[in-house]
């Protein structure tokens, strides 16, 4: 009975074995659920391919490429969903929308959830409840002064090179400038990179773990064993993930032993004071974390936005003379070096169309933010997706919708005075309207008027030497940047 029982086996398994690679092999044309949306042959087998193309920094500008090529609906990989569609923007991320944050949040910022992170609805509306007043406009004009401290450094710093016939790296100014103001914001003191450098090593650590922090969720449990991991830029990364958590627990503690705690205004402080509805504070470990997640976000994006608009403007002549003419006649031309008050910024239209088209043509968080279809299914698009779908929609593509940004790949200032409603529904670059969309963007839109206005009222500027588009093309960790790092002008200050 052995050696029968051995040969029906062994029969089987050549029969069923070909059978299994047969059905694998049709089931994404002809059974899956899926089936019917278009996409590259290969990614209904396999998502590496766009993992690889993530760790590359790619991923925006590949799918963005396939939704050129296929339309508003992508199938990216084999239970992955991409769609420029304006009319599933709402049901994704809308104010009742069911759709829920995938894995992919789960395994940032050591796992611990956050506000951004959160993946359960209520724990996410509570800590929105908790927070939500520590970005309104009345307590971020109570940072103002803040602000304007460090911009007039950071521009009495540029004056210095010019006048040394140096030229200033502005991507590195506004990588300091950002961090230095987030940081005062968040725990009552700055690093001082304006002077220093990206040397200090809290700094340096965040930035270091971010190098892996798109892929990890595609390791799932494997992550726990990153330290041991065969490649050196894994190691390195978690290494810097651990220490980062540390160094950051170590401030944090450090904070609530001050003399002066509980007189403090910055974000820190106010988040030890928040309390839930049962009178709670929030854990160290949160604490922690969201001020983790408020320095990398008040940042990173900050001085990628001021290096891509500067370059923007540099490269037009006429928005650049526009744009001055218009803060000559708001601002007047007797003190350059003085910090503008934003009250006399936030009502310039030039100025703030420049900006709105900045953020729209190089966003700084351009990559697809993925949702979870609900378990009952979804209808969207006129395509049945069953439950555990993964679908979303990334802004780099529906900032370049033809037939509402005509001439997408323009940048042109001049077409948001004629701003439509589809125009705001599909202009994204703090995330879409709904209980997700980023509570920081009063902060960011501060920041970014009073930083251009300070630089291009004290300055004439011009290109240090050549800007290659490909220096300037979007690299993309989650995060974006400039993929050359480096954007040099000559600055001679105005008579």
């Amino acid at each position: 009975m052995g050696l029968l029982g051995s040969e029906v086996a062994i029969r089987l398994s050549v029969v069923l074995f070909p059978a299994l690679i047969i059905y694998w092999l049709l089931y994404p044309w002809y059974f899956s659920p899926l089936r019917k949306i278009p996409g590259p042959w290969y990614a209904v087998y396999t998502k590496w391919w766009l993992v690889y193309k993530t760790w590359r920094g790619v991923r925006a500008k590949t799918i963005h490429d396939l939704h050129l090529k296929y339309g508003p609906w992508v199938r990216v990989a084999p239970d992955e969903i991409s769609t420029s569609d304006s009319k599933a923007i709402a049901p994704i991320y809308g104010v009742n929308s069911e759709f829920t944050k995938t894995a992919f949040y789960t395994y940032q910022l050591r796992g611990i959830p956050e506000l951004f992170t959160m993946s359960d609805r209520k724990a996410h509306a509570k800590r929105r409840r908790e927070l939500a007043h520590l970005f309104s406009m009345s307590t971020i004009t109570e940072y103002e002064d803040i602000i304007a401290g460090n911009v007039l450094e950071c521009m009495d710093l540029i004056a210095a090179e010019g006048k040394a016939g140096k030229a200033s790296n502005l991507y590195d100014w506004w990588h300091y400038l950002s961090m230095d103001i987030i940081c005062e914001l968040s725990f009552g003191l700055g690093f001082d990179m304006l002077h220093k450098g990206a040397v200090n090593p809290y700094i340096q650590d965040m930035y270091g773990s971010l190098t892996i922090e798109p892929i990890r969720w595609h390791f799932g449990w494997l992550n726990r064993y990153a330290s041991w991991a065969p490649f050196k830029i894994v190691r390195d990364a978690e290494a810097c993930s651990v220490r980062g958590f540390e160094r950051g627990t170590k401030i944090v503690q450090e904070y609530k032993q001050k003399e002066d705690k509980g007189q403090r205004k910055d974000l820190l402080q106010k988040m030890i004071n928040a309390r839930d509805e049962n009178d709670q504070p929030l854990p160290e470990n949160d604490l922690n974390i969201q001020s983790t997640s408020f320095i990398l976000a008040g940042s990173h994006t900050t001085s990628s936005s001021l290096t891509w608009i500067v370059w923007r403007i540099l490269s037009d002549p006429g928005i650049y003379r526009k744009l001055n003419e218009e803060l000559d006649e708001a601002l007047g031309t007797e003190d350059r070096r003085a910090v503008p008050p934003h009250s006399k910024l936030d009502g310039l239209a030039y100025l703030n169309c420049i900006i709105k088209e900045g953020l729209r043509i190089d966003t700084s968080v351009p990559g697809s933010t993925p949702r979870y279809v609900p378990p009952e299914g979804a209808v969207l698009g006129g395509y049945n997706l069953p439950g555990g779908t993964i679908v979303s929609i990334q802004a780099y593509t529906t900032h370049r919708q033809p037939d509402v940004f005509p001439d997408p790949d323009r940048f042109w200032p001049e077409r948001w005075p004629d701003e439509t409603p589809e125009m705001r529904h599909l202009y994204v670059p703090f995330g879409a309207d709904g209980p997700r969309k980023c509570i920081g963007i009063h902060l960011a839109y501060m920041e970014l008027r009073v930083i251009l206005a300070a630089l291009f009222h004290r300055f004439d500027l011009r290109f240090a030497g050549p800007v290659s588009d490909e220096s300037m093309d979007v690299h993309e960790l989650w995060l974006a940047a400039p993929a050359g790092q480096n954007l040099s002008v000559i600055a001679t200050e105005k008579e």
